[in-house]
């Protein structure tokens, strides 16, 4: 079965700020230089080409996929302020393939009963979060509660533990490492790190060894044809190449896309001696390894 498990529902100027929509179109025109697998709306406007994942689009991108999980991160420091109520309802209309997952902003003094709304009320499935979108510390046990909720709740977290593109975005509170902390006080939370937190893809994978119910997917990683091929190297070595799933991060890029750029991971090594990312590995990123994340779709 073919699951993205990483799609993006808002678009501008509903639900993005012009800044974000500037920083994001430069974002892709950089990614668009290395790689041909980079989703590109065709419109003149560059501002319906960086971030916008409209529901025609988000059901064309995804025709392919079997189920797939949508959400839109609730992150007003940065510019972004995606409607839990239209995901909801998005979902319900769709609810043959796709999984909503929802966004709580951690600084709100209400957020866990945001939480508990989302999941008890609407019937979103999980939670989607971001301490370089949403300016929080993932260290800070403040947030803790929320969670701790998550877990009682039993539904797992997206986090996107990386770089981004955002310019007031903390870098500080970027690194994947500093979700320890969470790891460890909620030992059966189910998290996901969006695209192996690069740049800091090593210091991902080494948690997630440590980490029973760590993960983290492949998303917007093809773009850069070197990275990719040493995260996917790294994680061989570190013994994870288990725990990577599929995410296609519509609307950076479609799943057939995603998975294009799965299998030229190795292009890259034309004329060297460096070892193969394995074909097993990359098709069971494609396919299989979501099993152990979300059994509960399998």
């Amino acid at each position: 079965m073919l699951f993205d498990t990483h799609t993006n529902l808002m678009w501008y100027p509903d639900h993005l700020s012009d800044e974000f929509v500037e920083f994001a179109w430069e974002a892709k025109r950089a990614k668009m230089k290395l790689s041909q697998d980079v989703y590109f709306a065709g419109s003149d406007v560059a501002a319906n080409n960086a971030f916008d994942s409209r529901p025609q689009q988000l059901l064309e991108a995804t025709r392919d996929a079997d189920k797939v999980i949508v959400f839109g991160i609730k992150a007003p420091f940065c510019g972004i302020n995606a409607d839990q109520e239209l995901i909801a309802q998005f979902v319900k209309e769709h609810s043959d393939r796709f999984i909503g997952w929802c966004s709580v902003d951690p600084n709100d003094a209400d957020c866990v009963e945001q939480l508990v709304y989302y999941v008890e009320h609407l019937g979103l499935r999980g939670l989607k979060c971001s301490p370089i979108y949403q300016n929080w510390n993932p260290q800070d046990p403040r947030h803790l509660p929320l969670f701790r909720k998550a877990e009682e709740l039993g539904i797992p977290v997206n986090i996107h533990q990386g770089t981004s593109f955002v310019r007031p975005g903390p870098l500080k509170y970027a690194n994947p490492v500093l979700l320890e902390d969470i790891a460890i006080a909620c030992p059966r939370l189910r998290m996901v790190i969006a695209h192996m937190g690069h740049p800091w893809e090593d210091e991902c994978i080494v948690l997630i060894r440590k980490h029973p119910n760590l993960y983290s997917n492949v998303s917007a990683l093809h773009y850069r044809p070197l990275r990719h091929y040493h995260a996917l190297i790294s994680a061989i070595e570190y013994g994870v190449e288990h725990k990577l799933i599929l995410g296609s991060d519509f609307p950076s890029a479609t799943l057939p896309q995603v998975i294009a750029g799965q299998r030229k991971v190795n292009d890259i090594l034309e004329g060297t001696r460096l070892p193969r990312v394995p074909g097993e590995v990359i098709e069971n990123i494609i396919y299989e390894n979501w099993k152990r994340f979300l059994p509960e779709y399998a």
